[in-house]
């Protein structure tokens, strides 16, 4: 056996665990120090990212009914499948970002919330220091995940809401040791979920009666700006658009005529160009039994949009029912479909239909990206 002993090379090997999901790269990185070294390797990371890439879950974080202190349980969902992520039961979740996200609550019970950033593939978790932040008159927060691809730095930005709408802003980087204080931020709230695309986070904004806005935020020069909307769009609002990114694009959803049953056409602006604000537009057209159907029993948002970068686009219902399910729209082939998710725990909910969250959604890709290698100045956690 040892005189016709096979050799793999490397460069077989590489490639072959680039193909294979999370949950088997943590056991073979056990079979000996060169796989572990290579599975950790950044370019290792980068190819099995772009590989897994297409195969995307959505993280629900889904309400307890008949718990008395109403925690929440985060799930996967992938294919139809819905598997709960034990010990993570923070209701709010920023987008994901290489395959990390964070969690937090928006309204914390004490002056130091518990902010953490997870990968769920590898259950590795590290807890950022308390705030710097010490402003009497802020309770209300929100997180935001970013990374700077000009020096492979994850950043995460914090928004407290004050009295009267107006907001400071601080910021933290993974392995550093402490917040700092961003100034010249947006003196309004950042209300809707944050988008990383190509080391900038972007947000919509509603502006008074007749003016939209998208802010921008950019993380290697921790500076934010304002882009460019098009003339003719709509009143955006948390109640009748998305943000989402599409096809390596900043795209904005519009469906308020879908949510007031006026048509089943939904509005989807991409955003072409940043810096001067060059927008294309696109219709897509879903069932119009399906939307009045589901719409006549809401009087607040039917569902929300959310998308990878890909050729889907999303829609989740807004509250929970017993067949559940998602739709997915192609945009290639215009089309929609229905994904019912099985795994989810029915007998838990006693038919109040309670509410999604959009802040307790996020669309996922599994990833390798070790916080343990990121955080190495910093208290790390590994959840089993």
């Amino acid at each position: 056996m040892e005189k016709n002993s096979v050799s793999v090379p490397d460069e077989l090997v590489f490639d072959i665990l680039t193909r294979l999901p999370v949950k088997f790269l943590l056991r073979f990185g056990c079979v000996c120090k060169r796989w572990r070294s290579m599975i950790s390797d950044p370019s290792f990371v980068e190819a099995h990212q772009s590989r897994s890439a297409t195969a995307t879950a959505l993280l629900i974080s889904f309400p307890a009914m008949r718990c008395p202190d109403r925690k929440r349980t985060l799930f996967s969902i992938n294919e139809g499948d819905a598997r709960p992520l034990f010990g993570f039961s923070d209701r709010n979740i920023s987008q994901s970002v290489n395959g990390l996200i964070c969690i937090y609550e928006q309204y914390p019970p004490k002056r130091s919330p518990c902010v953490r950033v997870c990968n769920p593939s590898t259950r590795e978790y590290v807890t950022l220091p308390p705030t710097i932040f010490l402003e009497p008159g802020f309770r209300s927060q929100s997180n935001y995940l970013g990374f700077d691809p000009s020096t492979k730095t994850y950043k995460v930005l914090r928004a407290w809401k004050g009295e009267f709408g107006r907001s400071k802003y601080e910021i933290f980087t993974l392995g550093s040791h402490a917040w700092r204080i961003i100034k010249d931020g947006p003196e309004d709230a950042l209300e809707t979920k944050g988008i990383c695309l190509n080391g900038t986070i972007y947000w919509t904004k509603a502006g008074p009666v007749t003016q939209n806005s998208v802010i921008a935020f950019d993380i290697g020069e921790e500076k934010f700006r304002c882009v460019p909307v098009p003339p003719a769009s709509p009143i955006w609002t948390d109640y009748s658009s998305s943000i989402i990114q599409i096809g390596g694009h900043i795209a904005i959803v519009d469906y308020l005529e879908l949510a007031e049953s006026i048509s089943n056409v939904m509005i989807m602006w991409k955003l072409e160009d940043s810096v001067n604000g060059v927008w294309s537009q696109k219709r897509l057209v879903l069932p119009e039994c399906w939307i009045l159907s589901r719409v006549r029993y809401l009087r607040l948002r039917p569902f929300f949009v959310t998308s990878i970068d890909g050729g889907e686009i999303t829609l989740i219902p807004s509250w929970l029912f017993r067949d559940w399910y998602v739709v997915h729209y192609d945009l290639e082939e215009e089309g929609p479909r229905r994904e019912f998710v099985s795994g989810l725990p029915h007998d838990d909910w006693d038919g109040s239909f309670p509410s999604i969250d959009c802040c307790s959604v996020s669309v996922y890709v599994e990833s390798v990206v070790s916080l343990k290698e990121i955080c190495r100045l910093q208290s790390f956690r590994f959840r089993k």
